[in-house]
């Protein structure tokens, strides 16, 4: 009698223990990046915080980047002013279900991006072919400057 209730307590902890254990890792949330952070982290890093930049609104993100503005929730990032740096940010909030769409069309802009220095200042054009992209919960980023990894590595922790 005494092994039954033994066995039923052992048999209902073993059951407890894999259902929590379950619960946690089918509830954990998914690693996000906070995109004003990050922003913040990217703009008082260099080069940018050297450079002359325009901040990427949800109008150039449709206009330039070909971006549907749709599927964005928000949008941070720094272009160059004027077109002898290359180097730029830029982090998309994308709304939910679309984060693979907002991430085609963002490196759709980057091909394009890289076709167009192919021909132009060759360091530069280095820069663009090493940048950076990535998706992080719903946030898709691309990154290109020098440093493009170690920033890569600063809003990715």
């Amino acid at each position: 009698m005494k092994k039954n209730v033994i066995s039923v307590i052992v048999a209902i902890l073993i059951v407890v223990v894999v259902g929590v254990g379950a619960y946690f890792i089918l509830n954990k949330s998914e690693k996000s990046i906070d995109i004003n952070l990050a922003s913040q982290t990217l703009s008082n890093s260099a080069p940018f915080n050297e450079l002359s930049t325009v901040d990427i609104t949800k109008d150039l993100l449709s206009s330039l980047y070909g971006i549907n503005i749709e599927n964005v929730e928000n949008v941070l990032g720094k272009m160059p002013m004027m077109n002898v740096q290359a180097s730029m940010y830029v982090l998309i909030q994308a709304k939910e279900g679309t984060v693979e769409t907002v991430k085609s069309e963002l490196d759709k802009y980057a091909t394009q991006y890289e076709e167009q220095w192919s021909t132009y200042l060759p360091e530069q054009y280095d820069l663009v072919k090493n940048r950076k992209t990535g998706v992080v919960g719903n946030v898709v980023y691309m990154i290109i400057a020098e440093n493009a990894e170690t920033l890569q590595q600063e809003i990715t922790k």
